[in-house]
């Protein structure tokens, strides 16, 4: 959760970032399985750090690997038609759009001589309607349901440094079992590839099998940003297990890049971001700018953003690792609907 105030001004400052960690079990494949335990959780996020909720705009999301579609649409628009029906009857006679159990939206991408270049986005209508019921039935008002991937892109785009704004940048997306590559092309999105591997439950599976440690111990090292430490094992020893765990990420990017490299005519990313929980993985981006000649670096998203003391002081001194999970909620967040 992350709690921006948007100013009379256009300024945008961070008054809040908070997490709730859920036990096993409560999500599971991003269909909500134990409604009780999220809604206390959500009640706890909720009175932390909202005084004033009735004058609050809340925007949730929803998970990308929930089974998302997106896809680049050019529509011919006849002289005096409904442009928003057009565009939507026209994705809807296109698979995957064909979907009738899925609910579709859009954004203009550019209009010129009546034809409209889009950006289409599909998503299954029981899953939508779930999270939707779960916030009405917990007595808080959600006015967008969004995605956690447009929600990570928004964060780039109202961060990047100016010189920097015109790239075609990768922002690769660890989270804790999924993992996915977000293209973003001089500030907008261009596509997004789910990848197989390249999850921080590939590198602590690879770590707990080679090494005998716990995934808990695991986490709890990545989390502070720490290299991993285990009795009986030198620091060369954890240090190789770690390679051989980076080196699965590397694949799942180098997978992602040719994805990418076949829509662009042999052309791939001058910049790989890092984000997610893997983002703080000690040591995986200098693995991939050796591995890949990419520079690779985190997100960081709050670094150009004006923030309240605070923020930094409720996350203490996990904050830059935590930083990058935070990136969807900001990105979210310093939108006005």
């Amino acid at each position: 959760m992350v709690r921006v105030a948007h100013g009379h001004d256009a300024s945008r400052r961070v008054l809040n970032a908070d997490i709730e960690r859920l036990p096993q079990g409560v999500i599971v494949d991003s269909m909500i399985q134990d409604q009780e335990q999220l809604r206390e959780a959500l009640t706890r996020l909720i009175v932390r750090n909202f005084i004033d909720l009735p004058s609050a705009e809340i925007v949730a999301s929803v998970n990308w690997a929930s089974g998302i579609l997106i896809d680049r649409l050019s529509v011919k628009i006849p002289k005096n038609a409904d442009e928003d029906a057009t565009i939507i009857q026209t994705a809807q006679t296109r698979p995957p759009f064909d979907d009738q159990d899925s609910v579709l939206d859009y954004q203009v991408l550019s209009r010129t001589d009546g034809e409209v270049k889009t950006l289409v986005v599909a998503a299954k209508s029981v899953m939508l309607e779930s999270w939707a019921r779960f916030f009405h039935s917990a007595n808080y008002p959600v006015q967008v349901l969004d995605v956690d991937i447009f929600g990570l892109a928004n964060a780039y785009v109202a961060t990047v440094p100016d010189d920097n704004a015109d790239q075609t940048v990768a922002l690769f997306n660890i989270g804790s079992k999924k993992a996915n590559m977000v293209f973003m092309a001089g500030s907008a999105l261009h596509s997004v590839c789910a990848l197989a591997n390249g999850s921080v439950e590939s590198v602590v599976n690879m770590l707990t099998r080679h090494l005998g440690v716990t995934s808990e111990k695991c986490h709890e090292a990545f989390e502070k940003g720490e290299m991993l430490v285990v009795d009986g094992f030198s620091e060369t020893d954890v240090e190789s297990a770690m390679l051989l765990a980076f080196e699965e990420v590397v694949s799942s990017i180098e997978y992602g890049f040719r994805y990418f490299s076949t829509a662009e005519s042999g052309e791939k990313p001058v910049k790989i971001l890092l984000a997610g929980g893997g983002a703080s993985l000690p040591g995986l981006a200098a693995y991939i700018t050796e591995r890949t000649g990419v520079e690779t670096d985190t997100v960081s998203p709050f670094k150009r953003i004006a923030c309240d003391p605070q923020v930094f002081a409720q996350a203490g001194e996990n904050f830059e690792s935590l930083s990058n999970i935070y990136a969807p909620a900001l990105g979210l967040a310093l939108r006005k609907f």
